[in-house]
């Protein structure tokens, strides 16, 4: 005999799986009769919980929100705690392991910016908007201490969360040619990349070459016969 579930455990259960939906589909072109059919209800009973497609939605903003708000609180530890490469390095790992772990999150957000639905902005309003502020912040406050050169805070801090998100998001779009497979090793790396820079120290660049004769058939008042 079927288990008849407590409200909020069909609530809850509808909305794990509508992230499998949308995830594959899109906000725009996921059905409720798809979302009633995935968790296994008739329509009348996913009304009962979500009145509108909107409000289904709003929900897995708010679940996964709470996802990240655990590792918000750890991260704002190591922030105070001024340690540069220890609190960069769990932003990165934080980031590589989110697209490694729920790569349907990274599909949520994807649809939702292309498909420029309504709930696009409070995705990154509950999501992503803390998050940056937080990384923004430290990067200001260690300037203010002479830590880190005069640079555009915000400018600095994409840069960073960029570097690690954009290897997470190749992963995502192609799975056979990329893969994270030490996520915090990884992340250490392009922390490092980060705060050193690229180029070695000392390092002085020869006098550069002159740039060599052009040929003949390459001037500028040469001229080409194509016969008549």
């Amino acid at each position: 005999m079927k288990v008849r579930m407590k409200s909020g455990e069909r609530r809850a259960d509808i909305v794990r799986s509508a992230i499998h939906v949308f995830a594959e589909k899109g906000f725009r072109g996921t059905t409720t009769r798809e979302l009633a059919a995935a968790a296994g209800v008739t329509e009348p009973v996913l009304y009962q919980h979500f009145h509108t497609k909107s409000d289904l939605y709003c929900a897995i903003i708010e679940a996964k929100a709470g996802e990240v708000s655990t590792s918000a609180a750890a991260l704002a530890e190591l922030a105070a705690s001024g340690d540069d490469r220890a609190f960069f390095g769990a932003i990165g790992e934080a980031i590589l392991r989110r697209y490694q772990e729920d790569p349907e999150l990274g599909r949520l957000l994807l649809f939702g910016s292309l498909e420029r639905h309504e709930m696009a902005d409070l995705f990154f309003d509950r999501l992503y908007a803390n998050f940056y502020n937080m990384v923004t912040g430290y990067i200001r406050r260690r300037m203010r201490q002479g830590a880190f050169r005069k640079v555009n805070a915000d400018v600095a801090a994409r840069g960073l969360i960029g570097m690690l998100s954009y290897h997470g998001l190749v992963t995502l779009l192609f799975p056979k040619q990329f893969s994270i497979s030490k996520p915090r090793q990884t992340a250490d790396q392009m922390v490092s990349v980060f705060l050193d820079g690229i180029a070695e120290k000392g390092y002085r660049p020869e006098e550069p070459m002159p740039p060599a004769p052009r040929a003949e058939s390459e001037r500028p008042d040469s001229t080409h016969s194509t016969g008549s």
